[in-house]
Order: C-alpha cells, then sequence, then structure tokens
C-alpha cells in the first residue's frame, strides 16, 4: 500500500510543481469576475472586486491605505470634500461624515447624531426616536427634551427658551424678553414682556401684540381674524388683515389691496402705484400675476417681483428669482432656465423618461446630464463622460444613489477623459482601464491583453485560458511567457510610457 501511494505522488509531484510554477504571485492581476477580480486601475491604482461588485476595495495609489471600500448596497465608503470621508449604509436612510472637524450620524427616521468642534468649543446634537432631543453648547448651556414626559430647551426653532412637563398639559416659552404660559397648549395661554404680551381662550378668543412690531385678534378661530403689522412704519404703510374665514378676506399695505372670495379659490390683488396685479380663480387652476414696474420688479424683497400665468394643468409659465419655467401637461413637461451668482443651468424634462440639463459656469466649466429612462444615463463634466446602460432608476440625477445601486442593473458602464478611459460590463466580465501608460482589456478567464511601452517600442502581452497561455509580441517578434493561473497575471503596478502622451495615442472616446 505504501509503496502504490509513493508511485502515485512521484507521478503527481512534477505536474503539482509545475501547477505551482504557473500559479499568479503577489502582485499580480487576477480576473475570475463575477467571483474576484483584482487588477490596476487607471493613474496607477488598485481595485479589489467581487460577488459582481457586491464588495469591492480601491486605492488610488499603490501603497496608501484603501480609499473606497464597502459591501454594497448594504454600505460604502469613500473620501468627501474637504478633507472628509463619508460612510453610506441602508442608502438612502444612514449615513456617517466625518472630518473637517465636524462627526455627523444619522439613521432616518430613528436617530440623528451631530458633533460640531469650533473656536468656541464643541457643540453635539442628538434626535432618536421616540421624541429624544439632546443638546450640548459649548457655553455650556443645554437642551434635555424627552418628549412628552419633560423638555428644557435653548434656542429651539423660533423660541430662545422652551420649557414643557406632559406636554401638552404644562409649556412656558420665551421669545424676545417675552414669556408664554400654556396651560394647557394651545387651548389657554397668556403671554407677558417688557414690550408686549397676550391672551388667548382658543378657538374662542385671544389677542397679541408686540409694539412697533404688530396687534393680532382672533374670534372663533379661523374664522375671524384681525392683524396689524409693520407697527415700526409710517401709519400709512401698516399691513392690515382681516378674515371672515372662508367667505372673504382683506389685507392692506400703502396703495396694495388683496382681497380673497371663498378661499382659495378666488382672489385679486392690486397695486396701482406699481402696476401690480394678480389674480386667482379657481386656485389652482387658474393664476395670472403681472409685476408692473421695472422698479418693483428689481426689488428681490417683493414677494410680486415675478411673473406667473397657470391655466392648471394644461400650461403654466413663471418668470422671477433668477428663474424661467414653462409647464406643460403638469408634471410631465417641464422647460426651464436658472441663474445664480456664478452659473446658468438650463433643463428639459419629460416625466419620466427623459430629462437633461447643462450647467454653464462663469470660469467656462460645463457640466451636462442627460437620463432616456430606463435606457441609457450619460453625464459630461468639463472633458470627462460617463455612460451607463440600462439606468434603471426611475430618479434623475443622483450619483450616490448609482454608486450604491447600478451595479445590480447596468450591463455597461464608462467613463472617458483626454488621457483615460474606464469600461465595465457584465458585472465585470468585461473591464477595460486605458491611461498614458498602460491600455488593459479583460474577458474573464477567457483572455486578456495587455499594450505598453517599452524602450521606446511598443509591447503587447496576452493572456488566455486563465493566463495558462501568454505571450508577448514586438517589434523584434512573439516570446512564450510564464504561466500564471488564474490570471491574466499581469503586474499590478503600471510601466510608466517610454513614448510621450502623443505618440502613444491617449485614450479614445
Amino acid at each position: 500500500m505504501r509503496l502504490r501511494l509513493a508511485r502515485r505522488w512521484s507521478r503527481a509531484l512534477p505536474s503539482l510543481l509545475l501547477l505551482l510554477a504557473s500559479c499568479a504571485g503577489p502582485g499580480t492581476e487576477q480576473h475570475l469576475a463575477p467571483v474576484y477580480t483584482h487588477i490596476s486601475t487607471v493613474g496607477g491604482g488598485e481595485e479589489y472586486d467581487a460577488v459582481a461588485g457586491a464588495v469591492i476595495a480601491r486605492r488610488y495609489e499603490l501603497g496608501e491605505e484603501f480609499r473606497e471600500w464597502g459591501l454594497r448596497p448594504l454600505f460604502l465608503h469613500w473620501p468627501d470634500r474637504d478633507e472628509r470621508s463619508k460612510t453610506q449604509f441602508l442608502f438612502p436612510l444612514g449615513r456617517v461624515v466625518s472630518g473637517g472637524g465636524e462627526f455627523n450620524w444619522w439613521l432616518l427616521p430613528i436617530i440623528d447624531y451631530r458633533r460640531e468642534d469650533t473656536a468656541e468649543g464643541r457643540k453635539w446634537t442628538l434626535l432618536s426616536l421616540p421624541g429624544i432631543y439632546l443638546v450640548r453648547f459649548p457655553d455650556g448651556r443645554q437642551t434635555n427634551i424627552w418628549w412628552p414626559f419633560y423638555g428644557e430647551a435653548v434656542e429651539l426653532l423660533s423660541y430662545d427658551e422652551l420649557d414643557f412637563v406632559l406636554w401638552p398639559i404644562f409649556m412656558r416659552s420665551k421669545r424676545e424678553g417675552r414669556t408664554t404660559w400654556h396651560l394647557p397648549y394651545p387651548f389657554l395661554s397668556y403671554t407677558s414682556g417688557p414690550d408686549g404680551g397676550g391672551w388667548r381662550v382658543w378657538p374662542l378668543i385671544g389677542h397679541t401684540w408686540v409694539e412697533d412690531s404688530y396687534d393680532r385678534w382672533f374670534a372663533l378661530w379661523p374664522i375671524f381674524n384681525y392683524n396689524v403689522e409693520n407697527l415700526k412704519s409710517d401709519p400709512a404703510f401698516y399691513q392690515t388683515q382681516w378674515t371672515i374665514f372662508p367667505l372673504y378676506g382683506q389685507q392692506t399695505q400703502g396703495s396694495y389691496t388683496s382681497r380673497t372670495f371663498l378661499w382659495p379659490f378666488f382672489g385679486y390683488a392690486s397695486d396701482p402705484t406699481t402696476g401690480f396685479w394678480a389674480y386667482d380663480g379657481p386656485w389652482p387652476l387658474v393664476r395670472i400675476q403681472r409685476p408692473g414696474s421695472e422698479k418693483f420688479r428689481a426689488l428681490p424683497d417683493k414677494q410680486g417681483a415675478f411673473e406667473r400665468t397657470r391655466f392648471w394643468p394644461v400650461w403654466s409659465e413663471y418668470k422671477g428669482d433668477g428663474l424661467t419655467s414653462y409647464w406643460y401637461l403638469w408634471p410631465l413637461i417641464n422647460k426651464r432656465h436658472e441663474e445664480y451668482y456664478d452659473s446658468t443651468r438650463d433643463a428639459f424634462t419629460i416625466v419620466p423618461i427623459w430629462t437633461q440639463w447643462k450647467k454653464r459656469y462663469d470660469d467656462g466649466r460645463t457640466h451636462s446630464y442627460r437620463k432616456g429612462w430606463p435606457l441609457f444615463q450619460y453625464e459630461r463634466l468639463d472633458d470627462t463622460r460617463k455612460y451607463l446602460f440600462p439606468a434603471l432608476s426611475p430618479f434623475w440625477y443622483w450619483p450616490d444613489l448609482d454608486a450604491h445601486y447600478s451595479w445590480l442593473y447596468a450591463i455597461y458602464t464608462t467613463e472617458v477623459s483626454p488621457e483615460t478611459r474606464k469600461e465595465y460590463a457584465l458585472w465585470g466580465l468585461w473591464r477595460r482601464e486605458h491611461d498614458l501608460d498602460e491600455d488593459r482589456s479583460y474577458l474573464s478567464g477567457l483572455w486578456s491583453r495587455r499594450d505598453y511601452s517599452q524602450g521606446g517600442q511598443q509591447v503587447s502581452e496576452n493572456s488566455l485560458l486563465f493566463g495558462l497561455f501568454r505571450w508577448r509580441s514586438d517589434e523584434e517578434g512573439m516570446e512564450l511567457m510564464r504561466p500564471a493561473f488564474p490570471g491574466p497575471g499581469w503586474p499590478i503596478e503600471r510601466t510608466p510610457s517610454s513614448l510621450s502622451p502623443s505618440s502613444s495615442g491617449g485614450a479614445t472616446p
């Protein structure tokens, strides 16, 4: 028996040694997609990829730590702007952002934690179900809310201070020196302060006032209301409003008058001094608004400084605040032009099948996007272009969503710049990584090719059948290479080009 086993081992040993000698060694590529991939990437980086792209890890440069890694769609980590890093999990519900003196962690709608380090010290907030809200300020002030049982808060919403016990039974709030007591909220309240006060027996009657600001009454809320605002100005420019809801309401300020009938269905407003007028009837189907004089149109704090015409849902037009927008068969077709402080943007959308936009920056940069759902998606940022087919996500421009989910359904993606080209198809079965140094192509297990320059001449290397058959070709001829199972066995470190970028060809579109 021992003699028979020894003879079998003696026969198998040469084959085993030959197999070990032909194995791809450390620091070399293996492309066995969709199971496992380890390849060199454009620019001298490195990528690990497994389970059709579900598991990824990327280095931007050899020898550095992994910059991107994840198990999609469960979580994904990558560097963010301003020396920050971002990790998204269960996207779009969970996110962690860290760096630049900030740390944010949330899982919507369950918990949200944010921390910020400033020159004054550290501030952090915690918001969590079922009604927990905690804040710590650098100066020692605190917010502690355990809703609905107990709460003490500072700088919450529009309040300077807010306290409650067994909400809504008891609540006390402070705003600009005025204190309001609620017993219980919102039915009974009393407000006092050096410049104003008020009381309320809701919904029967209530009165609040602030000197040089407003004076407000209601009775049988919301039926009867009477308000006078803007009391700091000349009496001729007080804003006066009264309502018998929903039958009739009126608001006046200077030469401006607004009236509503059967709110919100019918309304008319005008200002003969500026030429402004607006009409609703019946809202929201018909609305026409004209801004009047150019002087009034140019005032940014005037709500009427825009033009609108709406015959909903057939057609509408809006002009103002740097925006021009047209709707046809709302919400199906939209054409818009937007103006920002450093750029302009033109967009056209046909819901849900088509969207396109182009943003032009004042410094000459451009950013454009087109999506024909569910067929394709195309993006161009200056001279870099990205293409994806098919584009099954029904949402418009959302790069983070694509990063988590497009690998599941995308048959082909590519990214092309003047110096690089990246291709990814069929869950990694086909790959291409082309830069000014090398051009590498892969068809999982079956074939791979590596083109580069060395000593001033072009070199081409090929690999077949998991790296078992490999050869090199150059101007002097062809020679066989050692097998590198499971292949292709190309070195991870790229060979610097010995030719100029113009003679090496560059990346083609």
